[in-house]
């Protein structure tokens, strides 16, 4: 990871500071950035993130098979799916922009302008984020963090792209909390915002390890 306190705008600048780079800034550093940059940045945590690496072949198949799988089960009527390229807005103790490998809404999406022509959706029910070597770390404790604390997000899941599991925190009004649940047999059914399942076997297809 690279610290810094420059954040470089162009793609060949940034390949300089290896896989991750973080850079303490505020929003509004932030907003200066975004539309500057020529691969993706993220802000949360007070800071603009930046974690690139090329994808394996697991990531990108794993990464379209849920997408694939989630609209066969969400009723198309009620639910949007989405891919990697949708940003979101959330706002607590600090503003937040982030990506999702998969963001699902329920009924319209809400946006949040960010900057003229720049639109984030606010109201994602459920997010997934199929973690690699690279990424797994940041994407299961800070932002796994932040995710949470979106008000309207009822499921987070995590796919593993090195070995058989999904990993499946469900929000649990009633408890003030959140079930994690662990699936790692090809057999069994992950459960996606009480609507239906999954098998593993399915997800996992032609996926080696």
């Amino acid at each position: 990871m690279e610290v810094t306190t420059q954040i470089p705008t162009t793609l060949e600048e940034r390949l300089k500071y290896g896989t991750e780079l973080r850079v303490a800034a505020s929003w509004e550093d932030f907003l200066e950035i975004l539309p500057a940059a020529e691969y993706r940045v993220e802000y949360y945590g007070g800071e603009i993130i930046s974690v690139m690496g090329q994808a394996s072949d697991n990531h990108e198949k794993l990464a379209l098979k849920i997408g694939a799988l989630l609209i066969a089960i969400l009723n198309e009527d009620i639910y949007e799916c989405y891919g990697s390229n949708l940003p979101l807005y959330a706002e607590g103790i600090t503003k937040n922009y982030y990506n999702a490998d998969c963001t699902v809404v329920r009924g319209k999406a809400e946006k949040k302008e960010v900057l003229p022509g720049v639109n984030a959706t606010t109201n994602p029910v459920l997010l997934v984020e199929v973690l690699s070597p690279s990424t797994e770390q940041e994407d299961l404790s800070t932002k796994l963090h932040h995710y949470r604390e979106m008000p309207s997000v009822q499921q987070l899941l995590f796919i593993h792209s090195t070995s058989m599991r999904v990993t499946s925190y469900t929000r649990e009004p009633e408890q003030d909390g959140w079930l994690l649940r662990d699936f790692t047999a090809e057999s069994e059914s992950c459960p996606v915002l009480g609507e239906g399942g999954f098998l593993l076997r399915d997800l996992y297809r032609k996926v080696t390890f």
